[in-house]
């Protein structure tokens, strides 16, 4: 019996070694955890204004995509004027062309280098012309 006496004993000094060890390593656990907390949270608050500022960018990015494509569609209309006009002022220059071949059919020779109607074209006549 006095060996199981020693024995108890001693088992009991043991488990009261590894329970001020366990209260000091749950203390100390405890601390860390009081540590990790604000670092936790403000770690989060950091996440959050990540994911903010990717949402103002993810906006940013869509209206300039936006912009981009208005600009590309005016670019478009623009570049279609610009034929329809180059078509019409290569039509209005044929024309000109054939106006200016009608015109030269009526012309009598009488204008001089410069292109103006002789002086006695221009002066007024007195009553009707007569035939000579």
């Amino acid at each position: 019996m006095r060996k199981l006496a020693e024995r108890s004993r001693s088992a009991a000094a043991e488990i009261g070694k590894l329970s001020s060890s366990s209260v000091a390593v749950a203390e100390q656990a405890g601390e860390l955890i009081d540590h990790l907390v604000p670092r936790i949270r403000e770690t989060a608050k950091l996440v959050q204004e990540i994911a903010n500022a990717s949402a103002e960018q993810n906006t940013g990015a869509a209206q300039v995509n936006k912009a981009v494509q208005e600009l590309d569609k005016i670019i478009q209309q623009n570049a279609s004027a610009s034929e329809q006009m180059a078509s019409s002022a290569e039509e209005l220059s044929v024309q000109a062309e054939q106006l200016q071949s009608s015109i030269a059919f009526f012309r009598t020779g009488a204008a001089d280098a410069t292109g103006a109607a002789p002086e006695w074209l221009r002066r007024p006549r007195n009553g009707p012309a007569r035939l000579r």
